[in-house]
């Protein structure tokens, strides 16, 4: 009886490992974006950024005056190709992806 019980338990649990973790940065309207600099390698929310995007002088100042959403702690804007990622300062992981507007 344990072990079956253990499996139903099993079961019920399994799926919620499965949902993502990642916090709703802003609403995206592009699924993914090119990274010139990792040799045209596509990135999508969840992916790495590289590196160089991490940092601060990578930043978009003006993301306001840009129509961006504020972005979250420990993150910021940064332009990459005809997109705007928002990228987390910590780790490097693409939160939203938005065109730029022309």
């Amino acid at each position: 009886m344990k072990t079956r019980s253990l499996m139903c338990a099993l079961l019920f649990t399994l799926p919620l490992t499965q949902l993502p973790l990642v916090a709703q940065a802003a609403e995206s309207n592009v699924e993914s974006v090119k990274a010139p600099e990792s040799h045209n390698r596509e990135l999508k929310e969840g992916d790495k950024a590289p590196d160089q995007y991490k940092r601060e002088d990578a930043a978009i100042k003006n993301w306001k005056a840009l129509g961006l959403q504020a972005p979250e702690k420990e993150s910021h804007w940064v332009k990459m190709g005809s997109n705007y990622v928002l990228v987390q300062t910590t780790n490097g992981v693409v939160l939203a992806i938005q065109a730029a507007k022309r």
